[in-house]
Parts: C-alpha cells; sequence; structure tokens
C-alpha cells in the first residue's frame, strides 16, 4: 500500500510541475482534442478528476518504458487488490489492453496501448463497472468508442 501512495504521489507531483492555473477546455489524446464536459474541470490537457465521479489521466512512454512502467503499476495495484479483471477498449480506433480492479465502491482501470503508433498508458478510476459499449458515459463515451 505504501508504494502505491509513493507511486500516486509522484505522478501528482509530476502533473503539477510547470502548470498555470487557466481553465483547460480541452484535452489532448495523442492529437485528439476531447472537449471539458461541462461541470467538469480539467488539471491539464491529459487529465481530468472528479467528472461526475469518473477520474481519467493519460502518460506517454516510449515501447520500453510502457511496459516497465505498467507491470509495475499493476503489481503494485495488485498486491493490496484481489479483484484483477483483464479488459479491452477501443479508443480512436486503436485496441487497449489492461485490467480492472474492484476497490470498495469504485473501479480502477488500468490499459496500456498505442494511439496513433504512441505507446501510452490510461488510468481511469470510477464508480461504474465498465463492461460493455452500453457503459461508456459521459467522458468516457468522448475517449472510447467499445468496450471489449
Amino acid at each position: 500500500m505504501k508504494n502505491i501512495f509513493t507511486f500516486v504521489l509522484l505522478l501528482a507531483t509530476i502533473s503539477f510541475y510547470g502548470q498555470d492555473r487557466k481553465r483547460i477546455s480541452f484535452l489532448n489524446l495523442v492529437g485528439n482534442h476531447i472537449q471539458v464536459p461541462r461541470g467538469c474541470q480539467a488539471q491539464s490537457e491529459y487529465e481530468l478528476q472528479a467528472c461526475n465521479g469518473t477520474s481519467i489521466k493519460w502518460d506517454y512512454y516510449s515501447d520500453d518504458m510502457l511496459t516497465a512502467v505498467f507491470d509495475a503499476t499493476i503489481d503494485a495495484f495488485g498486491a493490496e487488490n484481489t479483484s484483477k479483471t483483464a479488459v479491452t477498449f477501443t479508443s480512436f480506433g486503436s485496441q487497449l489492453t489492461g485490467f480492472k480492479f474492484k476497490s470498495g465502491t469504485t473501479f480502477q482501470f488500468f490499459l496500456m496501448g498505442k494511439i496513433k503508433e504512441q505507446p501510452l498508458m490510461i488510468n481511469l478510476g470510477t464508480p461504474a463497472d465498465i463492461s460493455a459499449n452500453a457503459d461508456l458515459e459521459g467522458i468516457l463515451k468522448l475517449v472510447f468508442e467499445k468496450v471489449g
């Protein structure tokens, strides 16, 4: 558990470094611009927090780094959580694979893959158990077009 908090704190520190506080209207997912939904506020072009209970963030990596970071994240999160399920999502025509964890009343998804040949990892937390296309609502419908 200590490793998870350290990892989250490190990511939060990195994401806040160098940001100005102007309102961000669009998220940027590998050049795909996604409008920030009304009533939600983006932390950066790559992160939306607490938007109707859903938070999503993505980070870009090299091919080598992506696998290492993803595996370390899954190992750290999975050490404290036994409800690990494999998942597949499609975003902007690209398949992303990863795992879903249930943690209390929320679900945590870690996905990795490439969009427009850019390796990335998506971290998604939501109160909804997403297992089919019909479960995609709000911001999730703008980021993902297919589940499964």
